[in-house]
């Protein structure tokens, strides 16, 4: 998310020995490689689609099994009385860094986040943009994810934080707004700290709906306008690049608008919106390297990324809709409901540059793009059928 200053400091603390006891107790087992095989980044996760280990983003977001052994982490979660995405405990191996990078995909657009240091040392250094600073354990900050940033271990120990996503609601923000910006602003606010209370039961606020089955025109719109603005504000990019490439995504907002007067939601038109993604993909696809955003990433994968991929997501229909009979029947705590994998309609399939290709067409899409293709190719779903 895009944030007036690279860092925040909340004005929030907690026990950090606690904290160093609580997460103590996992073992090896409970941590997880990288999803994408960074060296010495391994996390457990704690708030997760379905429960389950996975690095998924669409669907509802349920408690995992290693967070029921972490009562004082549940308190924490559930301080903030915020609504949560994914979240998890990230570690960080000596002498390790997680490579710089910027997040311009869809989940963490609007969303934040929250960084708990529980076993960290002043060599622990966290770059954003052109600043940097060592986030000391038992503290709280934010950090702008859209600028470039990166994390260097440069100490002899396991850097662990617990790292929270949440969009916040206006009284988060109010408290943003109030908070301490390294070497700009000091807080207006008093810290609060947060002991562990063994008679506390927590109530954990999560994600029920985070993707929509079918992206309103709207949102699209607003989405578009910001990439637009991100390429038109690159004094690097060449003018008739930026027309071309408007063009391009303006039409895809007028046809989608289009589609959605005569199909909303409805499953009838998810072919047509998936064949009106790919026909945009497939004419913006040529100016891969030639546009790039104000934090220097590119537009191309901002289009795939932010607006073309999650515009469509008929994979999480029926998780929607089992997210409903658990809200309206049980409380927000219990377990996840299981949906069976979906099925597109009519034969079309959530995935783009792969039209008319027989594996794709029998293969059923899955309940996420993180799961494992269905084609039978031993790979993720994003990584062969639902390849971009």
């Amino acid at each position: 998310m895009k944030l007036k200053h690279e860092f925040f400091k909340l004005p929030l603390s907690f026990d950090i020995e606690r904290l160093q006891a609580e997460i103590l107790q996992l073992t090896e087992q409970d941590w997880h490689a990288h999803h994408e095989g960074f060296k010495g980044n391994i996390a457990v996760p704690l708030l997760s689609v379905g429960g389950q280990v996975n690095n998924d983003f669409k669907g509802p977001i349920e408690q995992t099994q290693a967070l029921s052994k972490l009562p004082y982490i549940q308190q924490i979660l559930a301080s903030f009385n915020e609504v949560f995405g994914r979240s998890r405990l990230m570690a960080l191996e000596p002498g390790c860094e997680v490579p710089i990078h910027t997040d311009i995909n869809y989940h963490w657009y609007k969303r934040v986040r929250i960084h708990i240091p529980i076993i960290t040392t002043d060599n622990v250094i966290f770059h954003c943009g052109d600043k940097q600073v060592n986030m000391a354990a038992g503290e709280c900050w934010i950090f702008d994810s859209w600028k470039p940033h990166k994390v260097v271990n440069g100490s002899d120990i396991r850097r662990i934080h617990l790292v929270i996503d949440t969009m916040g609601s206006s009284k988060f923000w109010q408290m943003v707004d109030n908070s301490q910006v390294p070497g700009i602003q000091a807080t207006t606010l008093s810290t609060k700290h947060l002991e562990f209370d063994p008679e506390n039961k927590p109530n954990i606020l999560m994600e029920r709906f985070n993707a929509p089955v079918v992206m309103t025109p709207g949102e699209l719109e607003s989405l578009i306008s910001d990439l637009k603005t991100e390429i038109n504000n690159n004094p690097a990019n060449k003018a008739d690049g930026i027309i071309s490439f408007s063009q391009i995504i303006d039409n895809f907002a007028q046809d989608w608008r289009r589609l959605w007067s005569l199909y909303g939601v409805n499953e009838q038109g998810w072919p047509q919106y998936h064949q009106l993604r790919d026909r945009t993909f497939q004419l913006a696809r040529n100016f891969d390297n030639k546009l790039q955003l104000i934090n220097g990433g590119s537009a191309l994968q901002m289009l795939i990324h932010c607006i073309i991929d999650p515009a469509l997501s008929p994979e999480v229909a029926k998780l929607t809709t089992a997210s409903v009979d658990s809200v309206i029947t049980k409380p927000v705590s219990d377990k996840p409901v299981t949906a069976k994998p979906l099925t597109t309609a009519q034969g079309s399939e959530n995935n783009l540059g792969q039209r008319g290709s027989s594996k794709a067409k029998a293969s059923a899409v899955p309940v996420s793009r993180n799961s494992p293709c269905s084609c039978g190719s031993e790979k993720k779903y994003k990584q062969c059928c639902g390849a971009l």
